[in-house]
């Protein structure tokens, strides 16, 4: 999948919205990492990481590899920004996002869950700047949106159970397979990329 359509873009909003709605940052922190593995595989599982409890920043970043994921908790991003792959996605006030994204999303009228919850999405390539999505990464993102928040729900006593979800995007079905990632891995142990 390559470039995003109008269609896709809408239903990424609504997911937004939705996730923004449901204040998933309430029950999870930044350091408790929930593995995404989805089919159809495309290079190992994701590792999804709640924004919000602790800062200010609300939203949740994909990462590409245990790397990026182990990462982010152990420096200064400045340091480490080089290592990283991910997807994010930070809700902000409407001057945070692109102001042809604006002008788009009040014409066509997508949905939003406040003044404080415009959804900015960026993509992170390892030793590379940022740019928006493809339309593969934004649907896996919006995948997750929709499942995450239910998954919480389910999984609050964080035990390594799996939870298999369906979804249905513009490239098809998608099943995913969500899990905490066990305290052992967190805790620096296994360090490994997968």
């Amino acid at each position: 999948m390559g470039v995003v359509t109008t269609e896709q873009a809408r239903d990424f909003y609504r997911a937004a919205a939705s996730f923004y709605r449901q204040a998933p940052w309430r029950s999870v922190g930044s350091d408790e990492p929930i593995q995404v593995k989805y089919e159809p595989l495309e290079g190992g599982p994701r590792f999804a990481i709640v924004l919000g409890k602790k800062g200010k920043i609300k939203g949740v970043w994909l990462c590409d590899d245990w790397k990026t994921c182990f990462l982010f908790e152990r420096g200064e991003y400045r340091t480490i920004a080089d290592h990283l792959q991910y997807t994010a996605l930070h809700f902000g006030g409407r001057t945070e996002i692109s102001p042809d994204d604006l002008k788009k999303a009040q014409r066509i009228g997508f949905e939003v869950a406040g003044s404080e919850a415009y959804p900015v999405v960026l993509r992170k390539e390892r030793g590379g700047d940022f740019r928006s999505p493809d339309a593969g990464g934004l649907e896996l993102l919006e995948a997750c949106l929709w499942v995450l928040p239910d998954f919480l729900k389910r999984a609050e006593d964080r035990k390594s159970n799996v939870y298999e979800y369906a979804f249905r995007g513009m490239a098809g079905k998608m099943t995913l397979d969500l899990s905490w990632v066990p305290k052992e891995r967190i805790q620096g142990q296994g360090s490994s990329s997968r």
